[in-house]
């Protein structure tokens, strides 16, 4: 039998807001843009998946320090959706999440690593054995690698169309070290369908 994986990607900023000014930095004036389901699906006996329609809301979570040192949370949760069509039961689909980059853009002594994600929930709307749950349900730091960390993951469910629906929450682990001024991190969230 052969295999298909099915990679799509989003992505959103993440801002580090209001912390003490030891840097100063234009914010980023560039916005997240979504990327094209890959056109490189092949087809498997029967039929193939098909991921798409893939969002992150809100575009940018911020984090507003005002107690240094201790974890603060993001302004609001990030939710992720997106489409399976053509599914096959059996096979699954997983949610990462990461970065490219070491540090966020223009704060170099705040790492990518500072900022932690845990999934909230994740549910599926569609009949057919398809499934989705969290995989990380406890703060992680966030790789500066992709595809990244596997925050979800469930059942493709049978041929008909599936909408799932992650909620993820951020932190930022707040530090002397890390103080910024406001400084944009861009995470990328990729949807792998086998």
């Amino acid at each position: 039998m052969r295999k298909t994986i099915l990679i799509t990607t989003t992505g959103v900023f993440i801002f580090a807001v209001g912390l003490a000014c030891a840097q100063t930095t234009t914010p980023g004036k560039r916005q997240p843009t979504l990327a094209l389901p890959s056109s490189g699906q092949s087809t498997l006996p029967g039929q193939f998946s098909q991921v798409s329609e893939l969002r992150a809301m809100p575009s940018t979570i911020p984090f507003t320090a005002n107690n240094p040192g201790s974890a603060i949370p993001g302004s609001s949760v990030a939710t992720i959706t997106w489409e399976i069509e053509h599914g096959n039961n059996g096979r699954t689909w997983t949610l990462m999440v990461g970065t490219t980059s070491p540090t966020f853009n223009g704060c170099t002594t705040v790492p990518a690593s500072a900022v932690s994600v845990k999934c909230v929930s994740a549910w599926v709307a569609g009949g057919g054995q398809s499934s989705a749950g969290c995989n990380m349900n406890n703060f992680t730091p966030l790789p500066n690698s992709l595809p990244g960390l596997s925050v979800a993951s469930g059942n493709e469910g049978n041929a008909s169309e599936h909408n799932y629906t992650v909620v993820l929450s951020y932190q930022l682990t707040d530090s002397w070290r890390y103080r910024a001024n406001v400084c944009p991190l861009n995470v990328s969230y990729t949807v792998v369908a086998q």
